[in-house]
Parts: structure tokens; sequence; C-alpha cells
């Protein structure tokens, strides 16, 4: 009995063992093509180990994912809501919690936004400061207990800075609230991100300040949404938090494409993009369907890489004005960009490339109407260096 129990012993090590060998030797493989051919796993996100070899080996670690999600299935038996630094809310939406951030480093981005505005007064330039939703709402924050999360107390104060210094902010989660909408329905359950929904309807509440802020005319057929054809991919987009937690812990978004059922007709004129000079419609310029033919699962730049990320300037030659637009944005941006384009004659947009915002280009080149900022709560009151790229306008006098 002894004996058997030994070579049963035996056998269970012999086919761990082996699993382990194939395991590392596939993903030895892959992390050759990692340095070699600079080849990343599909799944964008890996633990930080602190030895760059060991993160590295993590990922490149064969079915990854795979095991993300087995990961992630324990921890929904177990009733568990974090996982990698992403909590799951009480209604199943996805954060990675905001930390409190100081008054001193929020008065520090609200100083830049001031500075700038102070500059487009003296050149008669309208400027507005749009707040976006975050994904736990201010009003109905969903936090299981024990969990703290600044986000919004954060954007609240850094709004009150603003607004003490009479800069013109849009709040869309006041707006929100105040209009009865359910902030969680424009926000995806993976992502950090708003939905193309949620984009859309930002637009359509800044549209309403331009319109009246520039006193000019904007077909009212492009705010319509229903005058818009909105495809539904069930269940394709994994988005970032997604990525950390695995499609096990709080399923996958679906995305929706959203274009226009009337005429439009739009010429690119940024110059750096292959795209330059070429004369198109919405989809034509906009819409990258690649994302869009075959489903991946794991991917979380469908958001990203369907809405033109690459395209930074159009102009509208079916435009009912003769307005010109600069948008200083991130990711966010992509969802409401196309659409302020196909509202007004030009539009610009800027990212972290802030420095091309120059008193140069703007007082003799683009001549812009209003400039308006809007950024993903993460960065709006970020102090990391990627967040205050946002804010560096210190070469604009």
């Amino acid at each position: 009995m002894n004996r058997n129990r030994k070579i049963s012993t035996i056998a269970y090590l012999l086919v761990f063992l082996i699993c382990i060998v194939l395991l590392g030797g596939v993903s030895f493989s892959k992390l050759v093509d990692f340095y070699v051919n600079d080849v990343v796993d599909y799944n964008e996100w890996t633990a930080d180990l602190g030895s760059p070899f060991e993160t590295d080996v993590a990922t490149s670690f064969y079915q990854k994912m795979g095991f993300v999600n087995v990961n992630a299935a324990f921890r929904n038996l177990l009733l568990q809501r974090q996982m990698n630094g992403v909590v799951k809310l009480n209604n199943g939406y996805l954060i990675s919690p905001i930390g409190w951030v100081s008054d001193e480093s929020l008065q520090y981005n609200a100083d830049a936004v001031v500075h700038l505005k102070q500059y487009l007064d003296e050149h008669n330039i309208s400027f507005l400061y749009v707040i976006a939703p975050y994904t736990s709402s201010k009003y109905d924050p969903q936090l299981p207990v024990g969990v703290e999360d600044f986000a919004n107390d954060n954007l609240d104060r850094f709004s009150a800075m603003l607004q003490k210094e009479n800069v013109d902010v849009l709040d869309l989660r006041e707006i929100m609230h105040e209009e009865g909408i359910d902030q969680y329905e424009m926000m995806y359950r993976t992502d950090h991100h708003w939905t193309t929904k949620g984009g859309f309807y930002a637009y359509t509440k800044i549209n309403e300040w331009l319109m009246k802020e520039l006193n000019c005319k904007v077909d009212p057929q492009v705010s319509n949404i229903s005058n818009y054809t909105i495809t539904t991919y069930e269940k394709w987009h994994l988005g970032s938090n997604g990525q950390r937690t695995g499609a096990s812990f709080a399923g996958i978004d679906d995305f929706d494409l959203i274009t226009p059922n009337f005429e439009t007709s739009l010429i690119v004129m940024q110059e750096d993009s292959d795209k330059f000079g070429q004369e198109g419609s919405f989809e034509d310029i906009f819409i990258d369907r690649r994302p869009l033919e075959k489903r991946n699962p794991f991917s979380r730049y469908t958001y990203d890489d369907v809405y033109g990320a690459a395209l930074t300037s159009c102009v509208n030659m079916r435009s009912d004005n003769d307005k010109k637009i600069v948008l200083l944005t991130d990711s966010y941006g992509r969802a409401i960009a196309p659409y302020l384009s196909i509202s007004y004659k030009q539009l610009v947009k800027l990212g972290t490339d802030v420095d091309s915002l120059t008193s140069s280009f703007i007082e003799d080149i683009y001549k812009p109407d209003v400039v308006i900022m809007c950024l993903y709560a993460g960065n709006a009151i970020g102090d990391g260096d990627y967040a205050r790229s946002y804010y560096d306008f210190s070469h604009i006098y």
C-alpha cells in the first residue's frame, strides 16, 4: 500500500514537473521573441515584480490571460472584490482607485489652466474646461465596504479652484445627475473610459455651450443621435481594468459604433498623417473598421483604434459656421472629437503635444475661436509627469 502510494506520488510529481517544463519552455520561446523581435503578449498588463527580468518573464508567460481568468474565477467564488490593484464596485464595474491629491498639486494644475485662460482672454478666444465623469459616480459611488477612492473629491476641489478664477467649467457629472441620467450607463464596465455613447452625450453638451458662447449655428441633425446608426458589437472590448483581472472577473464590454446617416465631407489637415489632404466622409476619415472584423476578447484597443485616434486636424466642408476649435484632450477625446469635427469648420486635437500650442500658432496660424480642455479624471487631477504634460503651457506668453 505504501509502495503504491509512493509510486502515485512520484507519478503526480513527474506530471507536475513535465507541465512546468513545457510551460516554461514555451514561455522561454516567447521571452526570446520578446527580446529579439519586440513581440509583446496580447495582454498589455503584467505585474511589476521589481526585477526587470522577472517582470519580462511574467509578461511573456504562456497563456498568461488564462491563468488570470482562473484567478478571477476563484475570487468571484470567494466573493472577493479586489484583484491586481483593481476594485469591483457593488454594481460590477471596475475601477483602479485614485488616491488623495493634495491641494498644492491640484493648485499647480489649476494655475496652469488659469494661465492659459488669461492668455486666451487677451486675444478674445473663449475657453472651456470639461470635467468628464469618473467610473465611480459622485452621487452613487458603489464602493465596497473598506475601499477608499478620492477621484470625485479631487475633481470637486479642482473644479472649485478653476471656478474661483472665473474659468468656465462644464461638469458633466453634475449635468448627468441633474438630467436624471444613470452615469454608469455611459461608462464601460471593464475600462476607465466612457463609452462611445458617453462621448456622444458629452459632445452634445459641449455643443450646446459652444453655440451659445460663439453665437453660431450648427446643423441640428448632427447633435441628434436619432440621425445616427448605432451598431453594437457584443462582448467585444476588454478594457484597461479588465486586462488586469481577466474576462471572468467582470465580463467583457459591448462596443457601439455610432455613424451618421446624413452626408458628411471632411479634409484631413494633419501633415504627418498618411491621410493628409484626403477628402472623405465621417467614416472615411475617422473610422477604422479593422478592429471590428474579428473579435479579440483580449484587446482593450477597440475604443482607441476604431475612432481614428491618430487624426488631429480636419476641415468640415459642410459646416454651417466658420468657427475653429482647439481640443486639448487625452483618449477621452477620441469619442467626442469626430462629432465636433462635423459640427464646426475646423478642429485641431492636441494631447501631450501641447508644446505645439504656441503663441504663433494661436495668433498667426490657426486663430481659433475657442479652446476646450477635457481629460480623464486621473489625468485631470494627476500630479505625475504624464498627467502634468497636459498642463505645460509655460511656453505661452
